[in-house]
C-alpha cells in the first residue's frame, strides 16, 4: 500500500464512521442522533475534494481536522464505555492518516 493511497483510504474511513457511529449503531453503541452525525461529518467534508485529487495542501488541513477528531476519539473512548470501540477505531484511524502522510511528505522533500 502506497502512502498516497493510506491518506486517502484512511481520510475516507473517517469520514464514513461518522454516520456510522452516531446514526446507524444502536444504543449504548451509538448515540443514534443525525444532527450529531451531521455537524461530525460536515467538516470532513471540506477538504475532501483535494484529498482525492492527491493534493498536500488539502491533505495537510486534513490532518489538522483529524487532530481534532483524534481528541474527540480519545475523550469518547476514555468517558463513555459503550461507544469505546468506535472511539477507538477513531483514534486509530486518525493516527494512520497522520503515519502516512508523514511518509508521503517525507518521500516529497527528499
Amino acid at each position: 500500500m502506497s502512502a498516497v493511497h493510506g491518506v486517502i483510504g484512511s481520510y475516507t474511513a473517517v469520514l464514513l464512521l461518522q454516520p456510522l457511529w452516531h446514526v446507524v449503531l444502536p444504543q449504548p453503541y451509538g448515540s443514534q442522533n443525525l444532527w450529531l452525525a451531521a455537524v461530525a461529518t460536515f467538516p470532513l467534508l471540506l477538504p475532501l475534494k483535494g484529498i482525492w485529487q492527491r493534493k498536500v495542501r488539502s491533505m495537510t488541513w486534513g490532518g489538522y481536522l483529524l487532530v481534532f477528531y483524534f481528541v474527540i476519539g480519545v475523550m469518547e473512548a476514555w468517558s463513555n464505555p459503550g461507544q469505546r470501540m468506535a472511539a477507538l477505531a477513531q483514534v486509530v484511524l486518525s493516527l494512520l492518516f497522520v503515519f502516512f502522510l508523514v511518509l508521503l511528505t517525507r518521500r516529497e522533500t527528499r
